[in-house]
């Protein structure tokens, strides 16, 4: 209420003149939702990861994603004048307006097709490089076409990707090199802004190129649309080790976080007694668990998609479930073909008047550095989250669902090395159900789940030895039930699960 003597100058104030009311608005200034209320004797949850001293409690920590408006500032231009840029991308706007100060430029020409071959022949005529500039090309008109979403792959990520390839085939791998790539409106900083998902999996594929190539300085930025390429913005955040993304909004810097959050008290729940679901890629370990926890709970009607034929091992989880109540319909469906969901949401449709949910719970993971991934592979990992997503919402857009739940990774936010095709299609993932919330008038919400030691791709001996050794415990089907009903029933559209036995893996 003190607008008046220097005070006032660090706002913008607007005098309603009809009430007497004073409008402040405040820069930077963000809310979030603490549920379940503060007692008096407690401190406001820190943030996770924390660029401060403060760090979560051990144990089972949900958490939900923030962006914190930042200042930014460096002692060092990046890339400096004198330095070899590579500019790909964007158009001689933007060309201009970026390299008007280099004069020890060249822009590069790539067609979506240039495979890694081409793209490497192309550097290698270019001479030595310091920097390469990659700008994402326009996004798609219309959100639920998903011929332009998938395609748009090949223009970005996959584009990329191919890059990246090509930087190792001519011997950047073994050597420094500044990498500086541009995005726009992929990332949801504010909570009403419309979010752009074409180009969100690049984000997380270079978290992980980050993480396997240290000598490469890496800076992620998320411009917002229309921004004036003209100023210059571009090099004023220096690159990040972990290749984390840096947003800019209203003439702000962001930086996103996790912080925790108490779960709210559920008083209703969006699960119906006997309600229909369709779990795509259910007979997976999270899915069984989730089955099994909706048919004791709900006597839910369960549909399972999968790519494979029913086997033997497939048939007796269906046995064991049957014996709980109404046993999961197998159908065999590769959900990344919009023609084979769409037939098999019509043989749904044929048995059930109505489906009440539906759960995005695909998932291919097939660790490798990028060095030896071949493309197939990574594409592979992409169109399990990308091309599932995308056909989700096209053959199930006219059904008035109740709620869509997208179970994704916390490898959206650690984009781990070794797994690039997964976060790349995890943050496609979390970016595309973002926007889908504010076009569908059904709950649509996220899960990014920690490490599951006991179900799921990631149960092997080697991997939970791998994640004791980091601190990571492993989560519990109770806890990540009683997460997932807090989910569905408060405000907040997207968390995070995690089991934290020590704090080694912050680092």
């Amino acid at each position: 209420n003190n607008t008046t003597g220097d005070r006032a100058s660090k706002f913008d104030l607007n005098l309603c003149d009809e009430q007497g009311q004073v409008c402040v608005w405040i820069k930077g200034f963000s809310v979030r939702v603490l549920e379940g209320g503060l007692h008096a004797s407690e401190t406001p949850p820190a943030a996770f990861p924390s660029e401060t001293a403060h760090t979560p409690h051990l144990g089972t920590v949900m958490m939900t994603p923030v962006w914190d408006a930042v200042k930014v500032g460096q002692k060092q231009a990046f890339p400096s004048s004198t330095e070899r840029i590579v500019f790909i991308g964007g158009n001689e706007k933007d060309s201009n307006a970026l390299l008007r100060n280099y004069s020890n430029r060249c822009i590069l020409e790539l067609n979506p097709d240039d495979a890694a071959g081409t793209i490497a022949e192309k550097l290698e005529a270019v001479g030595t490089i310091d920097h390469l500039i990659w700008i994402a090309p326009p996004n798609p008109v219309s959100f639920l076409n998903g011929e332009n979403l998938i395609e748009d792959q090949r223009r970005g990520v996959l584009q990329v990707f191919r890059i990246i390839k090509a930087l190792f085939h001519v011997g950047y791998g073994s050597k420094s090199l500044g990498l500086s790539l541009i995005t726009t409106q992929t990332q949801s900083i504010h909570k009403n802004e419309p979010v752009y998902p074409s180009h969100a999996g690049l984000h997380g594929l270079i978290g992980s190129l980050a993480k396997e190539y240290p000598t490469w300085k890496i800076r992620l930025i998320d411009l917002e649309a229309g921004c004036d390429l003209s100023t210059n913005v571009i090099f004023t955040p220096p690159p990040d080790p972990a290749g984390r993304a840096w947003a800019y909004r209203g003439r702000e810097w962001y930086r996103q976080r996790l912080i925790p959050c108490r779960p709210p008290q559920v008083h209703q729940t969006l699960h119906r007694t006997k309600g229909v679901y369709v779990v795509i890629g259910g007979a997976g370990g999270i899915g069984e668990v989730w089955s099994e926890y909706m048919i004791r709970t709900y006597q839910a009607r369960i549909v399972w998609l999968g790519r494979r034929h029913k086997d033997a091992a497939m048939q007796a989880k269906l046995d064991r479930l049957a014996a709980l109540g109404p046993a999961p319909w197998y159908i065999v469906a590769d959900s990344a073909d919009e023609k084979a969901l769409q037939k098999a949401y019509e043989e749904i449709k044929g048995r059930f008047s109505r489906i009440h949910g539906v759960i995005h719970s695909a998932i291919v993971l097939l660790d490798q550095s990028l060095a030896k991934m071949e493309e197939e592979r990574f594409r592979a990992g992409l169109s399990a989250k990308v091309d599932v997503s995308v056909n989700l919402a096209r053959v199930f857009q006219k059904e008035p669902l109740d709620f869509v739940m997208f179970f994704s990774s916390m490898n959206s936010f650690l984009t781990a090395p070794g797994q690039s095709s997964y976060a790349s299609g995890c943050t496609f993932k979390d970016a595309f159900a973002h926007q889908l919330s504010k076009k569908w008038p059904c709950a649509v919400k996220v899960m990014n789940w920690g490490y599951w030691g006991k179900k799921g791709v990631v149960s092997s001996k080697a991997y939970r030895e791998r994640m004791a050794e980091a601190g990571i415990g492993s989560i519990e089907p109770k806890e990540a039930m009683e997460a997932l009903e807090a989910l569905l029933a408060g405000p907040v559209n997207q968390t995070a699960l995690m089991k934290i036995n020590n704090y080694e893996w912050m680092d």
